[in-house]
């Protein structure tokens, strides 16, 4: 592919995949409004150990057996698009039913004490463990992140790729990610004082909802049509 240091390559590959606004970087924009910068950035966190797990699968060759085998693959996008369409479930109801979080070191309403706790079972985010878990499922139910490893690892590197070339490549995303989605969780969290009203906080809950649910729509048509 080029005779250029094949790392130098792939991260000008990697950056330009990090850079493409998905549901990742939805969800890291929702879960800091919602539930300040910390939890956005574990949400991030998890977001980014995918491309490592998939830079290792695909270093074994576990990656090739989902990008082979049209019924895995299909399987495991349309997995991913109905758990896209639960978190977006998770945003609708909320900004329906106005359960959304006050902000740090504000006391809830005295006639609606459970708010907050209604607020984050919502959407699965509210708790460090959710975040982490619901950002590293929304990467590891992508099959396209390890079809895009299996299309430039052989053009990269001689050989055969191992476990630590795929590890090491996957470390490159991750690092370049978990800066791009770190900025978009601490500036979402200092945009929250911004968009606390309840008529703020809906749009945004109905944005993120109506986002989610495009992109697992989407993601459900392309394995569909990839069959």
């Amino acid at each position: 592919m080029s005779s250029g240091n094949p790392y130098l390559v792939f991260a000008g590959l990697a950056l330009t995949v990090v850079l493409m606004p998905g549901a990742d970087t939805i969800l890291v924009f929702r879960t800091s409004r919602a539930h300040g910068t910390r939890l956005g950035l574990t949400t991030a966190a998890g977001v980014v150990t995918g491309p490592v797990i998939w830079g290792m699968l695909s270093g074994v060759g576990v990656a090739l057996i989902v990008a082979r085998n049209a019924t895995v693959y299909r399987a495991l996008a349309l997995f991913g698009a109905l758990y896209l369409l639960y978190l977006a479930a998770g945003c609708l109801r909320a900004a329906a039913t106005g359960t959304v979080p006050p902000l740090d070191g504000e006391p809830n309403e005295p006639n609606e004490p459970n708010e907050a706790n209604e607020a984050d079972a919502a959407v699965p985010g509210g708790t460090p463990r959710n975040a982490y878990v619901t950002g590293l499922l929304t990467n590891l139910l992508n099959p396209k992140i390890g079809v895009f490893y299996l299309s430039i690892m052989p053009g990269l590197f001689h050989g055969t790729p191992d476990l630590w070339v795929g590890g090491s490549l996957g470390l490159i995303q991750a690092s370049m990610g978990i800066v791009f989605l770190g900025l978009v969780a601490v500036l979402s969290g200092r945009a929250r004082r911004y968009l606390a009203g309840r008529r703020a906080s809906a749009a945004v809950e109905l944005l993120a909802g109506g986002c989610l649910a495009a992109f697992a729509l989407y993601t459900a048509w392309s394995a569909l049509r990839a069959g």
